[in-house]
């Protein structure tokens, strides 16, 4: 039973702790003077009721208590008979690190008969508004919701204090409510698994489990713990190893047996430890905190029903003593987001904001590849920036989306040169033969993954175009990433060279670790000579080394899934021949000179923009440029153009429509030639007379 009725300013018969209702709302809601009503606003606050002698249908509110609610005189509010117990205590946590003394009174007050829950945030503003405190509620006893009055405990963790938090995130409705993707759904079945079943795994020895999640910034690793902790009605342990360092050793071990306290003896437990790189690798001899963490993990796994769960951006930064059975026994990856779990997150990120109709979410996630979670909440806030900017309050419009999309990178790219080509196969004069090699290399395994599943065979591992400079290898890579919707990742290969030990190794890994977490991906390797010559020792060593370790990441110690690589050459015989063999760069493209028929395309391609005058033969063009690679007749195009923009210049008459003619063409053959040498055209010199028929 409930009434929505305005609210009102109340007589000063009403105590600035009660509320005022009517003999009527009091018989409409079914309760009599002394019981407690929630009235809720913008928040709930709950009081106990007087009566007051007025006619109208109407909540009489003290001025302390519309505060609370966030109401205010004329609003409209919900009135209900209240059935919430008192709290006995609450846990707050300061989102900010500020001074908190003479606070006390000021909280009690902005809480005072509010109705409070887990997960709410809570405003108190002080020195007249000058300071303003916010808090998340992370607790609240016996039972949340529950009512706050002046018997309540209130206590306060400031969130720099790096101590141990202990919660319950929810039930399974709050890990439902999270937005599932394939790691979600692998780590929650682990858990539950592990839950479900304690007996059994108890009883075998193993009654505990413990995960290593890695994964880029951004992409939701202790948001998808939490989810988990809530989908299983588990109780969270939480820990930063990043916030413990820097404290004293005796504080850092005070905390961490804390977090062996916090668990409750056999209850359903995850504890996250997070932050884990901050510990470092081993550099020979550790740290105190990793040491003393290593005998927290021990005894947290000595325990029952208890997961641990160890998140990190970089499990190479994690010392090895952890990574290992008994301790996290598994390590477990965060999988780039599908398109399908991209429109999910975009959908709820954009809930409460108003949308246009022509906004597709579907539409707008198939052209994030590589984005983690909080890349897709900036894009969004950056699509409503927009959209306000243009006309005030209004919808966000697709326009706003990809118009976003031009500032927003995501974050695992932002350390790398990446593109997004949009480059078809039609702007790809001939090459017929290194097309279809590429469409089966590079857009198969990522458009038909399922039919090579079924085939059982792995796709290939990388191709290698090699052929004169200007022959249209790098143009033919970028239309296969854009062919695949695909990420663009090249790389010069001189630019992975360094002269200190072990530099470029880890540019190489570092390097398709990105790509892995950005895929589908293509990595180009453009002049990959120069990385991986014959290995026969140089000054540094840089280039031997770079081959071990560029072979060892094609090898696949970790899959290349949604990879491709596709790497260029001008000298393919330079290449060391570990390279070129099966399972890595195993197929060997050739980018010839252009036919005639690919010259004539070429010619096209450039020209189609181009105002042209009616005597242009763009045969006699490809006749006449035997020789020519694709750039050099790029190069010829875009001389005739400059020829006719010249003539137009100096040309004191009046302005004439652009056209580039004949005679413009006729002058640029003269005026270039072709830039390799050795074609079967050399002959036929440039600007000389087609053969005759």
């Amino acid at each position: 039973m409930s009434v929505r009725v305005p609210v009102r300013e109340p007589p000063t018969s009403v105590p600035g702790d009660r509320v005022g209702l009517s003999e009527a709302v009091l018989a409409d809601l079914e309760i009599g003077l002394g019981d407690s009503v929630v009235v809720e606003g913008a928040h709930r606050v709950a009081a106990p009721v007087v009566a007051v002698d007025a006619g109208s249908r109407a909540v009489f509110l003290p001025e302390r208590l519309r505060r609370t609610a966030g109401l205010d005189p004329g609003d409209a509010a919900t009135v209900s008979p209240s059935t919430l117990p008192v709290a006995s205590s609450v846990t707050l946590r300061l989102r900010q690190s500020v001074d908190l003394e003479r606070s006390e009174d000021a909280i009690r007050g902005r809480l005072a008969r509010r109705v409070v829950a887990v997960g709410d945030e809570v405003e108190v503003t002080r020195l007249g508004g000058a300071l303003t405190l916010r808090f998340d509620v992370r607790d609240v006893a016996p039972s949340s919701p529950a009512v706050v009055d002046d018997e309540t405990e209130i206590t306060v963790a400031d969130s720099a204090d790096p101590g141990v938090v202990a919660e319950r995130p929810g039930g399974t409705d709050a890990g439902d409510a999270f937005v599932s993707t394939a790691t979600f759904e692998r780590l929650r079945d682990a858990v539950a698994t592990r839950f479900d079943a304690a007996e059994t795994f108890a009883s075998a020895g193993r009654p505990t489990l413990g995960l290593l999640l890695h994964g880029p910034r951004g992409s939701g690793k202790t948001a998808l713990v939490e989810a988990v902790a809530a989908a299983t009605d588990a109780t969270l342990v939480r820990v930063s190893a990043a916030r413990l360092r820097g404290h004293p050793t005796s504080d850092q071990t005070d905390r961490l047996d804390r977090v062996v306290e916090a668990v409750p003896a056999g209850e359903p437990t995850v504890v996250l430890l997070d932050d884990l790189e901050a510990l470092g690798a081993d550099d020979g001899g550790g740290s105190a905190l990793a040491d003393r963490l290593r005998s927290t993990i021990d005894d947290l796994r000595a325990g029952d029903q208890t997961v641990v769960i160890g998140v990190t951006t970089d499990p190479s930064g994690v010392p090895s003593a952890l990574r290992r059975g008994g301790r996290f026994d598994r390590e477990l990856a965060v999988e780039p987001l599908t398109i399908a779990e991209r429109a999910d997150a975009l959908e709820a990120l954009s809930e409460g904001a108003p949308l246009a109709m022509d906004v597709d979410f579907g539409a707008v996630a198939g052209r994030l590849n590589g984005y983690v979670f909080a890349d897709l909440a900036v894009l969004v806030d950056a699509a409503l920036e927009r959209a306000v900017r243009r006309d005030g309050r209004t919808a966000i419009r697709m326009a706003d989306f990809d118009d976003a999309l031009d500032d927003v990178d995501p974050t695992g790219l932002r350390e790398v040169t990446v593109e997004f080509p949009a480059v078809g196969w039609d702007e790809v004069g001939g090459l017929d033969a290194a097309k279809r090699e590429l469409v089966r290399a590079v857009y198969w395994p990522l458009e038909y993954a399922d039919r090579f599943a079924e085939l059982g065979i792995d796709p290939p591992s990388g191709v290698l175009l090699y052929g004169p400079p200007g022959t249209g290898k790098t143009l033919l890579a970028r239309a296969a990433a854009s062919l695949s919707d695909a990420n663009f990742i090249p790389v010069n290969g001189p630019e992975l060279l360094d002269k200190y030990v072990g530099e470029s190794e880890k540019a190489v890994r570092d390097l398709f670790a990105t790509a892995r977490e950005n895929a589908p991906a293509v990595v180009f390797f453009d002049e990959v000579d120069a990385i991986s010559p014959k290995r026969s020792g140089d000054d540094t060593g840089a280039g031997e080394r770079v081959v071990s370790q560029l072979l060892t990441e094609l090898d696949g110690l970790e899959p290349l899934t949604d990879v491709a690589v596709i790497a260029a050459t001008n000298r393919p015989e330079s290449i060391d021949e570990a390279l070129l063999r099966p399972g890595r760069i195993e197929k060997a493209v050739e980018t010839p000179l252009p036919d005639r028929e690919a010259r004539r395309e070429i010619v096209a391609i450039h020209a189609r923009e181009m105002p042209t005058a009616p005597d242009v033969d763009l045969d006699a063009l490809a006749d006449r440029t035997a020789g020519y690679s694709g750039g050099d007749i790029a190069a010829l195009v875009r001389e005739a153009g400059l020829l006719s923009i010249e003539d137009a210049i100096v040309d004191d008459g009046p302005p004439a429509e652009a056209v580039v003619g004949r005679d413009h063409f006729e002058r640029a053959l003269v005026a270039t030639s072709p830039s390799t040498r050795g074609g079967r055209g050399d002959a036929e010199r440039p600007g000389s007379d087609p053969p005759a028929e």
